[in-house]
């Protein structure tokens, strides 16, 4: 995007730019380019390169990471955020909440260097160019991987959140954004994730106190209870879990209820002064989620946008250590994933700073196999009715890209409006319905949710969560 620096008559939005994270490149050259503070804080922005320190052509060189994520970046004017300033909690008194799935985000014990962390919570956007998203994962940031108690997630933010019933409230989930020009962005979790957090298999019971697990399959069982294959055609199992949650309840063999079914999910909700005004709530099942086709793809067809170039402007270079080809600067060279070096990152951070490319672009880590469409190559493909165009994974000879009939994703909506107070929230399962862009489901299936997500849209997003789970109607 090609565009005028300002002048003297616009130097009030210079300094908007700056606090958005912008800057004019060198020597005025007319073009946007990433503030190199905004790059620090977050390396894996959309179209930035990640900067360097040491000689990588020499074997010793690291991608700047940030410590922590106790200081997201600042968007849009950078107004301050004055906090919540009222709390209503007495809509409380009126629902019972599950005990088995209630994420609080705080410390998990009283050792005083732990960090709150969202467990199984990960974060995302639209690959808007030089947009960003934050917090990533916890594991990214040096000086927090060590005090976290989880193999992965989200860092909470030590702030107040609603603290009703005396109970102390110093973690919260904090979603910040932008500027987003697509679809948005937003954080996921998978209600099952980590992985075994409930059961280790469908055949095994849940754990005490946790009350919407489906029931244990029979020995010999080739699917599970929602008609899914226990494995794929060709392999003896999944790469990843297929499990999913049932919150229709229980009811014995004379027909009492044993268990009641929960009416819908609840959380507490605000903004900051800048971000979003509403949010989407989104519900996954059998019949809209892509997590529960791969391998399968039995009630929807999964598409994945690929990408031969590279959104930063640098070269698609060949990894000679890998062979893997990623978007790098082939004069600076690649820092080694290695931390012996000091370069602390899973590969999803790596794969975020350093995008998969080319004929690499439809391959996946190790720690997240995808056979889906490992093999496939990142072709074009323009959609019969001509309304979507892009790169997508598949290969001569294979179907095309799933049309919005058939594809997986459009998953199941809830529009909420958010106020810079923290508001209390019970969305019930009947409030949801899909958007259009996807399969349409006979459906809502409570028998197989599967994940949850709160989405901002176009636009600036700042938005904190807490408290986050299934809720029954007194």
């Amino acid at each position: 995007m090609r565009v005028a620096c300002p002048g003297r008559r616009l130097r009030w939005a210079a300094a908007a730019a700056l606090l958005a994270g912008w800057s004019c490149g060198p020597g005025n050259d007319g073009q946007w380019a990433p503030d190199p503070s905004l790059v620090r804080q977050v390396p894996w922005l959309n179209g930035g390169v990640p900067q360097i320190m040491g000689d990588c052509k020499a074997g010793s060189c690291m991608a700047v990471l940030p410590d922590d994520a106790t200081n997201p970046p600042a968007i849009a004017s950078g107004q301050r955020d004055l906090g919540s300033q009222h709390t209503d909690c007495a809509p409380l008194a009126n629902y019972t909440f599950s005990t088995g799935w209630f994420d609080d985000f705080e410390p998990t014990t009283d050792d005083p260097t732990e960090v709150g962390v969202a467990a199984g919570w990960a974060s995302y956007d639209d690959l808007t160019k030089y947009s960003f998203h934050a917090p990533g994962d916890a594991t990214w940031y040096p000086a927090v991987k060590p005090d976290i108690r989880a193999a992965w997630g989200l860092p909470s933010e030590k702030t107040p959140g609603p603290a009703c019933g005396g109970k102390p409230n110093n973690w919260v989930l904090h979603f910040r954004g932008g500027l987003f020009r697509k679809w948005g962005g937003g954080m996921s979790h998978v209600f099952t994730d980590p992985a075994g957090r409930y059961r280790d298999t469908p055949f095994d019971a849940c754990q005490p106190g946790v009350d919407f697990c489906p029931d244990p399959l029979p020995a010999g069982a080739t699917k599970d209870s929602a008609g899914i294959p226990l494995a794929p055609a060709n392999f003896p199992k999944y790469q990843q879990s297929h499990d999913f949650v049932d919150v229709t309840g229980r009811k014995d063999a004379d027909g009492k209820v044993v268990v009641a079914p929960y009416d819908g999910v609840s959380f507490w909700a605000r903004r900051g002064p800048e971000g979003q005004d509403h949010v989407l709530v989104i519900l996954t099942d059998k019949f809209t989620s892509s997590r529960l086709a791969r391998e399968n793809q039995l009630y929807c067809r999964r598409i994945r946008e690929c990408h031969t170039q590279c959104l930063s402007g640098t070269n698609c270079n060949k990894d000679p250590q890998t062979g893997i080809y990623r978007c790098f600067d082939e004069n600076v060279g690649l820092p080694p994933p290695d931390p012996g070096i000091g370069f602390v990152s899973p590969d999803s951070l790596y794969d975020l700073m350093f995008p998969r490319c080319g004929p690499s672009a439809c391959t996946s880590p190790q720690t997240y196999l995808d056979p889906d469409f490992d093999s496939k190559a990142c072709r074009p493909y323009t959609f019969p009715a001509a309304d979507e165009s892009g790169e997508f994974c598949w290969s001569e000879g294979d179907p095309p890209p799933p049309s919005r009939d058939d594809r997986c994703q459009d998953g199941w909506q809830a529009v909420i409006q958010l106020t810079p107070d923290w508001t209390f929230y019970a969305i019930p399962f009947t409030a949801f319905g899909q958007v259009g862009f996807g399969k349409r489901a006979p459906y809502m299936d409570l028998k197989s949710l599967d994940t949850i997500a709160f989405g901002s849209t176009m636009g600036w997003a700042d938005a904190f969560f807490d408290n986050v789970t299934f809720y029954r109607k007194k």
